[in-house]
């Protein structure tokens, strides 16, 4: 750990001393992996009791900074992409996000990664696109199935793009996507087969390395998706 003056004053204390250690986690002054001296060596060094220590090693933990292992120490972490996407779905159903700002969302986020994906000089497995394509198929009258299989359809472009917080707010999106999409199907039947022709599309403008027609084709997708679950948003509210 840095030496260095690090009392603070009696001021939010806890929270400071958390933040401090934050900082330092995020300047690499502290690395992944490394093990923190003891509660009150900690305590210490920041001028602090033990106590006061203890709620700030519990906010750090909280934030996924830290992990405590019984008998063994404390540990410096990173938050793991999954949990940032947890936080971030949370956080989206707390703000009662309406159909429409997710389709908006989508519509700048999505067709920029189609394009990057066709862009890309080396090719990525796109028969695992055809794959979800045929699972959507099969499951025609299993709307949830059907579901899951057009949101990995969409998920695996955006991790195509090497991106990690494009995959993060998609991710974050899947939840409330998934709700809406089931329902605008269910409401609108036609919606089954014009997301799989979208989804084959797409597909082939990915297959062509055709950016400007993979981008156009996923922003027209998505543009009539918001259009066909319109009315289930309408009647859920």
């Amino acid at each position: 750990m840095v030496e260095q003056d690090l009392r603070v004053t009696k001021k939010n204390l806890y929270e400071t001393v958390a933040d401090q250690i934050e900082d330092m986690i995020l300047d690499n002054s502290l690395r992944q992996g490394e093990r923190l001296p003891n509660e009150q060596e900690l305590a210490t060094r920041f001028g602090i009791s033990r106590n006061m220590m203890r709620e700030s090693l519990k906010l750090l933990k909280e934030r996924q900074l830290i992990v405590q292992r019984n008998g063994d120490g404390t540990y410096i972490a990173k938050p793991e992409m999954d949990s940032v996407t947890e936080v971030l779905n949370r956080m989206l159903r707390l703000k009662d996000i309406r159909y429409t700002d997710i389709f908006k969302m989508r519509s700048l986020l999505e067709p920029y990664a189609c394009h990057l994906v066709a862009s890309r000089e080396s090719t990525p497995d796109l028969d695992k696109l055809e794959e979800y394509i045929e699972e959507m198929v099969k499951a025609k009258d299993i709307w949830d199935r059907r579901a899951d299989y057009d949101i990995l359809f969409h998920v695996q472009i955006a991790e195509w793009t090497d991106n990690p917080l494009l995959v993060c707010f998609i991710k974050s999106m899947a939840d409330l996507w998934k709700t809406i999409l089931v329902g605008g199907i269910q409401t609108q039947q036609v919606g089954h087969q014009d997301g799989i022709e979208f989804h084959r599309r797409i597909l082939a403008c990915l297959r062509e390395k055709d950016p400007q027609a993979a981008e156009e084709t996923m922003r027209a997708h998505i543009e009539r998706s918001a259009v066909l679950c319109r009315d289930y948003d309408s009647a859920r509210r």
